[in-house]
This record gives C-alpha cells, sequence and structure tokens, in this order.
C-alpha cells in the first residue's frame, strides 16, 4: 500500500468510519469509545494531519481491515475486546482471538511491534508500508535492514508486551486452554518451517525473534502441567536455530532485569521437572553426568545457558 493510499484510508476511516457500530478499533469514527474528539475532526485539516501521523507512526496496523481481523494484537485492541466481552459476559471473542494470534507465526511476530515497524500478518494483502521493509504474500518473510544478527535491535516493544500480558492473564481462566492449543499449533508450524530448510528466512524476518520473547513472558513454561509438552517443543526449537540468532536471544533477554528472575525460573523449572522424570525411570548406579545429559531437551539448555554466559561476558 502506497503512503498516499495509506493516509487516504486513515482520513477515510477518521471521519466516516467502517459502519460497523461494535467496531473494536479506537482508529475508527465507528468505534462508540473513539479515541479522538469529534468535534476537533469537523475540520479536515485535523483530520489529515491525524491520518499523516498514523500512517507514519503505525504504517497499516490501525486500519480497520486489519484491526478487526483477530490478525495481531496490541495493547489497544486487547483492552477493546476484553470490555467488550466483560459487557456481554462471554469470552468467546478474546478466545478466539488469542487462537488466531498465538496459533500462527507471522500473526504472534507482528503483535506487540514498536512504532516505525511494519506488521507481517498472514492477509493476502501487502502489509508494509516502510522503504527499509518489504513482505510478500508468497514469501510470508519481512525483511528489514535495521534488524540483523549482529545488532540487539528487534521490532518488538518489551514494555507494551510486558503490560498486555498481565492484563491477559487476569483473565487467564477464561484463556488458559486456549492460549496452550495455540502455542501447540504455532511450535508445529516453526518446526515444519524449519524442515523445510527455511531457517535462514526464518531468521532474517525482523519480527521472528519476537515470538520467543513472548512467549518466554507467559507463565505456561513453569508450569508443571506444560513442562512436558508445551515448554518441551518450544525449548526443542533452538538447537535447530543458528547459533547467532541464541545468543541475540540471549543477549536481549539479559538485559531485561527486572525480569530475569521469572524466566531464568522457567529454565529451572524445566531441569527439576525433567530430571525428576528421568530419575523415576532410570535406574542409577553410576556418577557418568552424561546419562542425564542425554535426556531429552537437555542440549537446548545447554545451548541456551551457554549463550547466556557468553552473552554477560
Amino acid at each position: 500500500m502506497t503512503a498516499a493510499k495509506l493516509v487516504q484510508s486513515y482520513f477515510q476511516q477518521l471521519t466516516r468510519g467502517c459502519g460497523n457500530n461494535q467496531c473494536l478499533n479506537m482508529y475508527c469514527s465507528s468505534n462508540l469509545s473513539f479515541k479522538y474528539d469529534r468535534k476537533l475532526f469537523e475540520d479536515p485539516n485535523n483530520v489529515a494531519a491525524e491520518a499523516i501521523k498514523l500512517a507514519h507512526d503505525y504504517g497499516s496496523a490501525y486500519l480497520d481491515e486489519y484491526m478487526n481481523s483477530n490478525s495481531f494484537l496490541t495493547e489497544e485492541n486487547l483492552q477493546q475486546i476484553i470490555i467488550k466481552c466483560k459487557e456481554l459476559n462471554n469470552w468467546a471473542l478474546l478466545q478466539n482471538l488469542i487462537y488466531s494470534v498465538f496459533s500462527n507465526r507471522q500473526n504472534l511476530s507482528s503483535s506487540f511491534l514498536r512504532k516505525g515497524f511494519p506488521i507481517n500478518i498472514s492477509t493476502n494483502n501487502d502489509t508494509s508500508s516502510s522503504k527499509t521493509a518489504s513482505a510478500t504474500a508468497k514469501s510470508y518473510f519481512l525483511r528489514d535492514s535495521r534488524i540483523t544478527l549482529e545488532n540487539n535491535e528487534i521490532t518488538l516493544d518489551f514494555d507494551l508486551m510486558k503490560r498486555s500480558i498481565k492484563l491477559l492473564m487476569s483473565y487467564e481462566d477464561e484463556i488458559s486452554v486456549v492460549i496452550n492449543d495455540a502455542l501447540g499449533a504455532l511450535f508445529k508450524q516453526i518446526v515444519n518451517e524449519l524442515a523445510l530448510s527455511k531457517k535462514v528466512e526464518l531468521e532474517d524476518d525482523a519480527n521472528f525473534l519476537n515470538i520467543f520473547f513472548i512467549v518466554f513472558q507467559l507463565p505456561y513454561l513453569s508450569d508443571p502441567i506444560c513442562i512436558f509438552d508445551t515448554a518441551y517443543t518450544f525449548y526443542s526449537i533452538f538447537p535447530k536455530l543458528s547459533i547467532e540468532i541464541q545468543m541475540k536471544f540471549v543477549r536481549i533477554l539479559a538485559k531485561q532485569k527486572t525480569d530475569l528472575n521469572s524466566y531464568v525460573s522457567h529454565v529451572q523449572q524445566y531441569i527439576t521437572m525433567h530430571t525428576l522424570r528421568w530419575c523415576d525411570n532410570t535406574q542409577i548406579n553410576t556418577t557418568n553426568e552424561s546419562l542425564l545429559s542425554s535426556e531429552r531437551g537437555k542440549v537446548t539448555l545447554n545451548s541456551l545457558i551457554d549463550n547466556y554466559i557468553y552473552g554477560l561476558q
């Protein structure tokens, strides 16, 4: 979508809206909780100025066609959907959103983005609006020269993501089963793409690493119920990735000092549960630690720990 078309779409959205009085997009005039003072927009110059600002700051992310498609998460659309679910006393809308986002690599990796970075959700539309990035319906991978394996830049807005996950977890009873089912589908998609020799494309995708930070923020990796399926599959993806992207993941994770204890507890819980299971099923008659090192998933932990130590040096 060209810049001019993007501004025009926002202009129409801010003035005419989409016509759906149940619209969840705060940047659409049809939304009953419209973000702006409607009197201010009686002057078309004010509308044009805001349309330009939205196009510049967010690209196509807040257009109705994407916001109402349940294809990715922002703090605003999550808040709006939760409010709507409370009004209806029905959580199906939130559950559908969660499954749609957390079961798809493109959708989850395009959630909670920093300003100025394009989305790459699973639609047939070209969602890129940045001259430095490109995404095609054919490849479903997004390139951005600002994001490399060598630097510590990512497209994820950590603070926004943490606030949103905290809000989401306050409704854990309503979404826990759905989100775990969705993660199973997500991990299967990533494993399949890696098996199809798409590792280079995945690692070059500007938004790809966001997935791991978002998942690591969830409490389920430390949940004993999920240790042997969700957590195991998640950790098993890492050895299939290059050392460079593993190191970048650990370097960035180590900077999140306020949450580092909870991140480390994920790994500690995983080690503990797998060690206990191994002891329950193995007769120990040697002190050779290579026995435990052969346990499924141990190679992943070794890789993460080694890279974590290296990243702190």
